[in-house]
């Protein structure tokens, strides 16, 4: 009975470990190399919450961990800037940014409404 038991809380806890069950925010600082590196899951989650780049041109690179098509775009830049992934893995782009705050999420259908949504803090 305790064996089961244990091994019960055991399976539950690396099933939200697994599923992001964590509470933990990530912020991801500006790259040494100046490109801001997005990763994206089949989760339909980023791998941050928030990433920092320095006013200026700056260059992101979008990464695909898995298999489902994703995209990265702006909010209110949309026509500006669009990264896509999907059957290729990573795209990089550049785009003319001051400083401020913006929101980087993926416009395919029902992403960002399930999460795929982050802020950029450009200074």
């Amino acid at each position: 009975m305790k064996i089961r038991k244990c091994t019960g809380t055991v399976i539950a806890t690396l099933l939200l470990i697994s599923c992001g069950g964590s509470a933990e925010k990530k912020t991801v600082a500006p790259p040494m190399d100046g490109v801001v590196r997005v990763t994206t899951y089949d989760s339909q989650k980023f791998d941050a919450e928030m990433y920092e780049a320095e006013e200026g041109l700056v260059k992101i690179e979008y990464l695909l961990d898995g298999f489902q098509s994703h995209t990265l775009v702006i909010e209110g830049m949309e026509d500006d800037f669009k990264l896509e992934v999907g059957d290729e893995k990573a795209a990089l782009g550049e785009i003319e940014l001051k400083a401020g705050r913006y929101i980087l999420y993926c416009d395919i259908a029902g992403h960002r409404t399930s999460g795929m949504e982050a802020k950029l803090l450009v200074s």
